[in-house]
């Protein structure tokens, strides 16, 4: 993509996640990512996250007062007159500066990402391009190889190191990883998203200026704190995360289930938590969790508390769902084991285990 336009930068640093995003990879909005079936569409699916900018040594300040709390402005200058060229068809103005406008970024994503993947040949025994598809802030490809199947769900991105004064009070508070995690590592960096839903376009300037709302993301981060979960809260995610595979679809999805799990470990004892026989105590415990804050309307950001993540979101049918499950979770774990069947006896096979991030 690089040699299409030059708007990458070179060396640029690439992050995988095993699961796509509608497995709650990254904070988007569910209902904007489509209908994808594993078994059926696919067999694995991947999430890329692919920085159009690298903010590595550069002194950018994020303009956070007209947006949303875990929103905020990106102004182009601080990355030097270059940038602001290549950039300058992406940008809006407000008053005397320029802005990258996520909206922008995402349409000329998918039109770039589309035209190589049109122009790519593919190599003797090497995987081919099925499908690319635009959902939103992100591009999902759908590749073969032989009989196998693969979904990327591609994410442009704006990546920073360091970590941002939005989110240093959380980083000064006691955490369960704490001595498990060096900080170094869980806040060595941070990703702006070009995320639809709330934050994709609100603004309180003139309509120019609308539309130039980007999501704070801490995808780096979330990878090293998934490697010291308590095993048995991991797994109890995992259940319920397959139980409620069915009702996901509106604008809370998985990602709020893990979000949970991230305040679970803070909130309760690593003992209890890390006890094999807590397993099932913790999948009723997550659901409780879950059952409360849809119900009123409560989903804190972990790494931003400020930032709500349910905040003016109704998921009655989400919320109903939850009940069932934790009514009999047995049934409806039984129910997912039969869906796994299926998927495997179409030919694909399905990962009911932790997926793995690279």
């Amino acid at each position: 993509m690089h040699d299409l336009d030059g708007k990458l930068p070179l060396p640029n640093e690439y992050l995988l996640l095993s699961g796509g995003a509608r497995q709650g990879t990254v904070d988007l909005n569910p209902r904007a990512l489509g209908c994808y079936a594993l078994g059926t569409d696919y067999d694995a699916d991947y999430t890329l996250l692919v920085p159009v900018l690298q903010a590595r040594g550069c002194p950018v300040t994020l303009d956070m007062r007209r947006c949303l709390p875990g929103h905020a402005w990106l102004p182009v200058a601080p990355f030097g007159p270059e940038a602001c060229h290549r950039w300058a068809d992406c940008c809006r103005k407000h008053v005397d500066d320029a802005y990258l406008a996520p909206g922008l970024v995402s349409a000329w994503f998918s039109q770039a990402l589309a035209a190589v993947a049109s122009q790519a040949a593919p190599h003797p025994g090497g995987p081919a391009v099925e499908r690319v598809t635009p959902h939103g802030g992100l591009m999902t490809l759908l590749l073969s190889h032989g009989r196998r199947r693969a979904l990327y769900d591609v994410v442009p991105v704006v990546a920073f190191q360091g970590w941002p004064a939005v989110a240093g009070d959380w980083l000064g508070r006691g955490h369960f990883w704490d001595g498990k995690l060096r900080e170094e590592d869980v806040a060595g960096g941070f990703y702006l998203l070009p995320a639809q839903g709330p934050g994709w376009c609100e603004a309180t300037g003139p309509g120019e200026a609308s539309g130039l709302a980007w999501r704070l993301a801490f995808s780096r981060s979330e990878l090293h704190l998934k490697k010291v979960v308590p095993p048995p809260l991991l797994q109890a995610y995992w259940a319920a995360r397959a139980a409620l595979s069915g009702a996901w679809g509106g604008q809370a999805g998985p990602y709020h289930l893990w979000t949970w799990v991230l305040w679970a470990c803070d909130r309760l004892p690593a003992r209890y938590l890390g006890g094999e026989e807590n397993t099932a105590h913790c999948l009723l415990g997550l659901l409780d969790d879950m059952a409360a804050g849809l119900a009123t309307g409560s989903c804190p950001n972990y790494f931003l508390p400020g930032c709500n993540r349910l905040q003016g979101v109704s998921e009655p049918d989400l919320a109903l769902a939850v009940a069932a499950v934790r009514g009999d979770p047995v049934g409806h774990l039984r129910q997912a084991v039969e869906r796994a069947k299926m998927a495997s006896k179409l030919g694909r096979g399905l990962d009911m285990g932790p997926p793995a991030e690279e």
